[in-house]
């Protein structure tokens, strides 16, 4: 089983049909494993809600009907992925990279779909791994 990481991109490419990481996003999604399990956090739900706000219709049906686990964090947690993003003092770190960072962590996977590129090229888990990017640049 690989526990697989879930950006808030990697769902509006798959939801969004006009988004230039549709194509990608669709091949993703359809070529998982059977024993893969998707895993997200509650912050990439809201950043896709705000994001896909015109087509929330189609976000929450799939959300709803999908086998992804939405993993919760309290403020121990958050601690945590404030002390790590720390560390990118260079640069903006949302609070959605910070908490799958976190979640990565403690479920010990470096696998993520994203299309958040730079950013997760760059971001580096707290034991110093590098992430390895599922859904293919463009």
């Amino acid at each position: 089983m690989r526990n697989i990481l879930v950006d808030t991109g990697a769902i509006i490419g798959l939801l969004n049909k006009r988004d230039r990481h549709h194509s990608a996003a669709l091949h993703f999604f359809a070529h998982l494993r059977q024993a893969d399990e998707l895993i997200t956090t509650w912050a990439v739900v809201t950043e896709c809600s705000f994001a896909l706000e015109r087509n929330r219709a189609v976000f929450y049906d799939w959300l709803l009907s999908s086998s992804i686990e939405i993993v919760p964090f309290d403020l121990d947690d958050v601690r945590a992925m404030w002390a790590w993003m720390q560390g990118y003092s260079d640069r903006e770190v949302d609070f959605a990279d910070a908490s799958l960072v976190w979640l990565g962590d403690r479920r010990q996977t470096d696998l993520i779909a994203t299309t958040d590129f730079n950013d997760f090229q760059s971001y580096r888990l707290p034991n110093k791994k590098p992430f390895r990017l599922l859904i293919a640049m463009p």
